[in-house]
C-alpha cells in the first residue's frame, strides 16, 4: 500500500504510536560499583555489563533505583553538583493540646 492508500484510521493509529515511541526514556551510561555487581546485574531489558566499561541503560525507575541504592553510578558523574538534594521531609504536627 502507497501513503494514499492507507487509511485515515491507520493514518491516525501510525501519528500515535510515533508519538508513543518519542517519549520513551533516553538511555544514561552506567558503571557498576564493584566487579561482584557487574558480574550478576542485569537491567530487566536484559542488558548486562561488559567485563570492563559502561553499558547504556534506559533512563526508566529500575536504573534510577540503582543509582539511588549506590548499586551503579553514572559515567563521568564525579561532581556532587549533578546529583538531587535529598527529599524535603515536612514537620509533624504537634499534638493537640488538651485545655480541660
Amino acid at each position: 500500500m502507497t501513503e494514499k492508500n492507507i487509511s485515515l484510521r491507520k493514518q491516525r493509529q501510525n501519528e500515535r504510536l510515533a508519538k508513543v515511541r518519542s517519549f520513551q526514556p533516553k538511555g544514561v551510561r552506567v558503571l557498576p560499583a564493584s566487579d561482584e555487581l557487574r558480574k550478576v546485574l542485569k537491567h530487566p531489558n536484559g542488558m548486562g555489563f561488559r567485563p570492563e566499561g559502561s553499558s547504556e541503560w534506559p533512563n526508566d525507575r529500575f536504573t534510577k533505583r540503582r543509582i539511588a541504592d549506590g548499586s551503579v553510578t553514572l559515567e563521568g558523574s564525579g561532581a556532587k553538583s549533578e546529583e538531587k538534594p535529598p527529599p524535603r521531609r515536612y514537620s509533624q504536627r504537634s499534638e493537640p493540646s488538651s485545655a480541660a
